[in-house]
């Protein structure tokens, strides 16, 4: 029988898809009594990455400063990773059905799974406070995650998106800079790290 086994290295993603596969991890982890103590904590595991996410937002300015941190918390959070996922794999003992919990990437391939739809539906409306954006799409049949997402300037492929990793169709931005355009988009999140993204949709916060 082959080894299943995580894949550890995710160097090579993007910045803002390293950001989201984070957040990924960390709800996968979140009360999964699979793995009730993980080394590292999960709670260290999401300080790091929350630290990676808010110095990524910080470096989008083009501060040196701001990049220099947030290069130094990237090689952080990619080494706890490697951890996380040496420790989830003793853990499990090779149950291929925990691991597939965890959130990481399994390095031996299981069977096909259809192909992701784009949600549809998607709507951005005025929250209940001032500063608050209300992120909503349809559901789609094959995610299991949704990843809401915001950038303060028109996009374009070097944008670095502000995500908020849920289960939920919806979400609420807050915190939002009154008076300011916002983009925002919806990525629905498959089993096998499909990623099928809404259209971006724009509005003036309250």
């Amino acid at each position: 029988m082959k080894n299943v086994t995580l894949i550890k290295d995710y160097s090579k993603l993007s910045e803002s898809n390293l950001d989201l596969k984070g957040g990924k991890i960390i709800a996968a982890l979140t009360g999964n009594t699979d793995f009730p103590a993980t080394v590292p904590s999960l709670a260290d595991f999401t300080t790091v990455k929350n630290t990676y996410s808010a110095n990524l937002v910080a470096a989008s300015s083009g501060d040196r400063a701001a990049i220099a941190m947030k290069n130094q918390d990237k090689d952080s959070l990619l080494g706890a990773m490697r951890m996380l996922a040496i420790n989830l794999e003793g853990l499990s003992l090779g149950n291929q059905a925990k691991l597939a919990g965890t959130g990481f990437d399994l390095a031996a391939s299981g069977s096909s799974v259809p192909a992701m739809l784009a949600p549809t539906g998607y709507t951005l409306t005025d929250g209940l406070n001032p500063g608050e954006l209300k992120s909503t799409v349809k559901g789609v049949a094959q995610a299991v995650m949704y990843s809401h997402e915001y950038c303060l300037t028109q996009p374009d492929e070097d944008t670095n998106w502000v995500t908020w990793v849920t289960t939920t169709v919806s979400t609420t931005f807050t915190d939002l800079p009154s008076g300011t355009r916002i983009y925002a988009r919806v990525a629905a999140i498959g089993r096998k790290d499909q990623l099928a993204y809404s259209d971006v949709l724009s509005r003036v916060v309250q």
